[in-house]
């Protein structure tokens, strides 16, 4: 096999591995248009396609293992506005996919369920992003099925 043949096998072996890798990535339990950020690490979704455990055609998100400043109440602060600002500026209105937590499916905040996360903008990890950009610190909260530390490996 000369040179060119090889490399040119090569580059098809990695960018075969490539795809599978990005399809891993963008889950299908549901897909929809954020219609409403709420916080940083909160907002709805008006839902395209789901899997069978929705029932709704809008839900609201909790993003997985992060945390965000608050908005509201005792604890409001400018971080706070900072990061809603942060994720409103890269949701609102964009197409995302949703791996749902398979192990509790939703939270419940006191103010009604919300559907455990993770958020993958344009085959990207949103939750990996917000603390990337500062915005938020990983919480990694055991009762579900994801381990954000597998984010950065």
């Amino acid at each position: 096999m000369n040179e060119t043949m090889r490399r040119t096998k090569d580059f098809f072996m990695l960018s075969m591995l490539l795809m599978i890798t990005l399809a891993a990535g963008a889950p299908d339990e549901a897909m929809g248009r954020v219609s409403k950020v709420v916080d940083g690490d909160t907002f709805d979704v008006t839902l395209d396609s789901h899997d069978s455990r929705i029932s709704e055609d809008l839900i609201r998100i909790r993003l997985a293992d992060i945390d965000t400043p608050e908005v509201r109440g005792p604890k409001a602060c400018a971080a706070g506005k900072k990061a809603s600002a942060y994720t409103k500026t890269w949701l609102l209105g964009r197409t995302v996919s949703l791996d749902l937590d398979d192990k509790t499916g939703k939270d419940n905040n006191g103010k009604g369920q919300r559907w455990v996360a993770i958020c993958y903008l344009d085959g990207k990890n949103f939750n990996k992003q917000l603390v990337d950009a500062g915005q938020a610190v990983v919480k990694d909260f055991k009762n579900n099925e994801f381990d954000p530390l597998s984010w950065w490996s």
